[in-house]
């Protein structure tokens, strides 16, 4: 039974999967009060500086590059509604660092 629960979960969702490049496709924004009140009830500090991308398969979910000296980088994933945040992570494979830095 336990099996058969976990394949109908799999099969849920059947949208193939996107390169983290095509999921956030950018462009870099500048990130939003609510991302910034978010980040700062969840005592994350290294976020001093950030840009987000929004993701193009769940609205309200973003990547944020964010560094507090401009030579450090973290990327997390934020998803204010939900509560969620993951991170820090290392910078990811095909989305480069905002323009400007």
């Amino acid at each position: 039974m336990a099996i058969l629960l976990a394949c109908l979960l799999g099969m849920a969702d059947a949208r193939p999967m996107l390169a983290l490049s095509e999921q956030f496709p950018g462009p870099w924004l500048e990130v939003t009060q609510e991302v910034r009140d978010f980040l700062t009830v969840n005592k994350i500090s290294a976020c001093s500086q950030a840009a987000g991308r929004e993701s193009s398969r769940n609205p309200g979910e973003y990547l944020l590059y964010c560094t507090s000296d401009e030579k450090r980088w973290t990327s997390w994933r934020v998803q204010p509604a939900a509560r969620s945040v993951r991170g820090p992570g290392g910078l990811l494979r095909g989305v480069g660092l905002p323009e400007g830095y």
